[in-house]
């Protein structure tokens, strides 16, 4: 979400439909048409809702399959739940953990990049860009809810994802590279218990606001498949990787900031405001064993910009066969 976005511009089918998310001075992108959207009083323009078209709406042409092949090792698997009667640390900052900032290659790309920081600092060897296109579900029309796709371009002026599409591109980037990791989302963990998962060595990636601003997500539009579509206009996303409870502080990845500090107490009212929305890796990059395809794999139904650019270059070259002959 952007702090002073002004306007929300909509193309024609197949074109890119302005969006606005998480991320600060970010270029519109060259339409041919303006609609206002986003005033400075902060009224939200109605009408800037895209005309939806069942022909526009990018879902994938399977969900991910199976294995070819029977894996013969048992699938690994790591219970991140939080005991009864737990009990953390004051104090417990993870080492070396460096942020990837989002900006300039993604101004509304916070959630994509979080993920990537996370991952980076569990070894694996990804950019952010790499996620963004080819790992991340994504929807430019506005076709579907967050829940769904990254919806807009976290390019331009994206609105942004919830927890469960990270989920869904961690574990098709594990696909990718054959890892047995996946990631487990944590919404609705209080944030002592997160806590607790990092004094078990596991940064959390949370949904939060820029700059912590305290305001009320609101209706801006009805979604394609008819869901409503509700969204915080400064939704953020960021990974926390430790905390001091005797100084009432939490140490984040911000990627707008870099690597900063929050007062615990704003920190949790954003976190609650956004859902308690969270995310967490089960293993690392020396964890052994083969991918197993995950529940969240099966579930995806959009493209990502991947997808979409091949299926786009297959059609423009299966019409320009048809016009040749």
């Amino acid at each position: 979400m952007i702090k002073n976005i002004l306007t929300l511009s909509a193309a024609a089918a197949l074109s890119l439909t302005v969006l606005s998310s998480c991320g600060s001075n970010v270029k519109l992108a060259e339409v041919s048409e303006e609609i206002p959207a986003y005033t400075q009083t902060g009224e939200i323009n109605r009408s800037a809702a895209p005309d939806w078209d069942d022909e526009t709406v990018m879902t994938s042409d399977e969900a991910a399959t199976e294995p070819d092949s029977e894996v013969l090792t048992e699938p690994f698997s790591l219970d991140v739940s939080v005991p009864e009667n737990y009990s953390i640390p004051q104090t417990y900052v993870l080492d070396s953990f460096e942020a990837v900032l989002q900006n300039p290659e993604l101004p509304t790309g916070c959630e994509v990049t979080s993920l990537t920081e996370t991952l980076n600092y569990l070894g694996f060897d990804v950019d952010k860009i790499t996620l963004a296109d080819e790992f991340m579900p994504i929807d430019f029309q506005g076709a579907v809810v967050m829940d769904e796709a990254y919806v807009g371009d976290p390019r331009l002026d994206g609105f942004g994802c919830n927890a469960n599409v990270i989920v869904q591109t961690a574990d098709k980037y594990f696909a990718s590279v054959d890892s047995p990791c996946y990631a487990e989302e944590l919404t609705g963990s209080s944030l002592d218990e997160l806590f607790w998962q990092l004094s078990q060595g596991r940064p959390v990636i949370v949904w939060s606001t820029i700059g912590l601003e305290i305001t009320t997500p609101e209706l801006v539009w009805t979604a394609g498949n008819g869901k409503d579509f509700i969204f915080n206009w400064y939704q953020h996303c960021m990974t926390i990787y430790g905390y001091d409870l005797d100084q009432g502080i939490v140490y984040a990845a911000d990627p707008l900031e870099g690597n900063t500090t929050y007062p615990l107490d704003l920190f949790e009212e954003a976190y609650d405001l956004m859902g308690d929305q969270a995310v967490v890796i089960c293993g690392d990059a020396s964890t052994e064993g083969h991918h197993v395809t995950t529940e969240a794999e099966k579930s995806v139904t959009m493209h990502t910009l991947k997808e979409y650019n091949e299926e786009k270059a297959a059609a423009e070259e299966g019409a320009e066969s048809s016009a040749e002959e």
